[in-house]
């Protein structure tokens, strides 16, 4: 479902670093969970391990190597730090979520954000979401200026703009918070068997 974009210099470049880091995520009740906590991973760009290594941590290894696409997705472009948990008794049989603070100090991304993999077993393979929430500090306005090509307007969500991104990399809402924008990226992806 989701293409992470990578980012490449000429052309097109503010677009293809906003969408390095945006991307569509089902909002999933993580309440059932009882959680096991692998200890907080501090990762410089580039350490790819860090997501597939703390789901095996947890014992959710049945949906590692799609915990470690959100992941590497969800932090590309940022150092970040990344807690991971699953189910206690039954770790390979339901959600391994991780949770991230991040940094970035890109061109039109500076300062911090949050955000959240999770990944599922279920009949034909793995299904993932991630959702990322960063603020930039520019009204959003003009973040719209750095969407993919070919993302649309989508319906008005009481002062909230959604869009759909362009290149089936999901949707963005973008909430308006003083002169910035915080921008909420969604992605989701399939690992089939």
């Amino acid at each position: 479902m989701a293409k992470m974009t990578e980012v490449l210099a000429g052309g097109n470049r503010r677009r293809r670093v906003f969408a390095a880091v945006v991307g569509l995520a089902l909002v999933v009740d993580i309440g059932l969970l009882a959680p096991i906590a692998a200890a907080a991973t501090t990762a410089a760009q580039g350490n790819a391990a860090v997501f597939r290594d703390q789901a095996n941590k947890v014992g959710a290894q049945s949906c590692a190597n799609l915990y470690e696409a959100l992941g590497q997705g969800l932090t590309r472009g940022a150092a970040f730090s990344v807690k991971t948990e699953a189910d206690k008794s039954a770790p390979d049989a339901h959600i391994v979520q991780g949770v991230m603070g991040m940094s970035y100090d890109l061109p039109d991304l500076k300062g911090v954000a949050g955000g959240i993999a999770l990944a599922a077993p279920g009949a034909d393979g793995c299904e993932g979401y991630l959702v990322r929430v960063a603020p930039f500090q520019k009204p959003c306005a003009e973040v719209v200026s750095l969407l993919p090509a070919g993302s649309t307007a989508g319906e008005a969500l009481l002062g909230v703009w959604q869009y759909r991104l362009g290149g089936t990399q999901g949707q963005a809402l973008m909430i308006p918070s003083g002169s910035n924008c915080v921008v909420v990226t969604l992605s989701g992806m399939t690992q089939r068997k």
